[in-house]
């Protein structure tokens, strides 16, 4: 079965762009050097009303409050572009109440990563649409400017250029074509089970992570191995391990994270390399089109996007 998926229209730099708030607090001396710099790139920015709003120190405000929030801007016509404000936890507490025909009926470009990866496998699954794998705002006024400029493209209608691994390990090469997914590890496996899980047998996969110790991501690489979740899946691209080594002073020697994450991938038997640059660093976080088609070639360690994530 070909995939076909729903592609919002492209988004220019006067494109109406809405900030929202559904998983962490927000911290200000973060968030506002990003928004100043968000704000230069396009023509109009709205923030969310719980934008600073903090629930049990775990939230941007309650479940109701940013369900109510993302759903305002999901189905508001005149908003060409949703970026998150940051990622945390607390996006899969509502992904059963929300409504894909919210955005299937209101198109527009979903852009976030980290805790927003459960959004992300929502839209894909549930909604059947593009959307971008790509940095959020308390991270822009860090970036390097080749990463804001591969958002703009993206968002806009372009092809970006080809990713090359930059200093990655190449498992088993070959070259593999599919849709993509992107996503958080650790996300990705608490989807497992749930209705927001994405088909992913035909994919190419991109993965990254944050603060899980080595054993962890055995542990969940494991969870989505075993539950038949990475079944099908054509190739994957590792992207940043951020803070994932074990501490110091441990009694006896552990792996690097890379090396655990490695070694269980082998088991696919599949094309899988491993150093681009997406994920937690706050210079680099190059943005990946979800849904749309893309080589991963392992023989020279780059990934390719094949064609636009937004329509003609």
């Amino acid at each position: 079965m070909v995939f076909s998926p729903i592609r919002p229209k492209p988004a220019g730099a006067n494109a109406n762009v809405a900030i929202f708030a559904a998983s962490g607090p927000i911290e200000r001396h973060r968030f506002e050097p990003g928004f100043k710099r968000l704000k230069r790139l396009f023509g109009t920015v709205s923030l969310p009303d719980n934008l600073y709003a903090c629930e049990r120190g775990l939230f941007a405000g309650n479940d109701s409050v940013r369900l109510q929030q993302l759903r305002t801007v999901l189905a508001n016509p005149d908003i060409d572009v949703v970026i998150a404000a940051r990622g945390g936890s607390g996006v899969t507490r509502l992904l059963d109440r929300l409504d894909p025909g919210l955005l299937r009926d209101h198109p527009k470009l979903l852009v976030g990563f980290s805790d927003i990866t459960g959004l992300l496998a929502w839209t894909l699954k549930c909604v059947g649409m593009t959307c971008i794998h790509g940095p959020v705002v308390t991270q822009m006024a860090t970036l390097h400017p080749e990463c804001l400029q591969r958002l703009q493209d993206m968002l806009a209608g372009e092809v970006p250029p080809a990713l090359a691994a930059e200093q990655g390990t190449v498992l088993l090469g070959g070259c593999v074509e599919g849709p993509l997914f992107a996503g958080n590890i650790e996300v990705l496996r608490t989807l497992v089970g749930t209705r927001a899980m994405p088909d992913l047998r035909g994919h190419i996969l991109a993965l990254e992570e944050i603060g899980e110790r080595p054993y962890r991501l055995d542990r969940a690489l494991t969870q989505l191995m075993s539950s038949g979740a990475l079944r099908g899946v054509k190739g994957i691209a590792l992207g940043q391990l951020t803070g994932c080594e074990e501490p110091e002073g441990r009694p006896f020697a552990v792996p690097r994270a890379e090396d655990v994450v490695t070694a269980r991938l082998l088991d696919l038997r599949i094309p899988v390399v491993t150093g681009f640059a997406f994920g937690h660093d706050n210079v680099r976080n190059q943005a990946l089109p979800i849904g749309t088609m893309v080589r991963l070639d392992a023989d020279n360690a780059t990934l390719t996007c094949l064609e636009p994530c937004t329509r003609a």
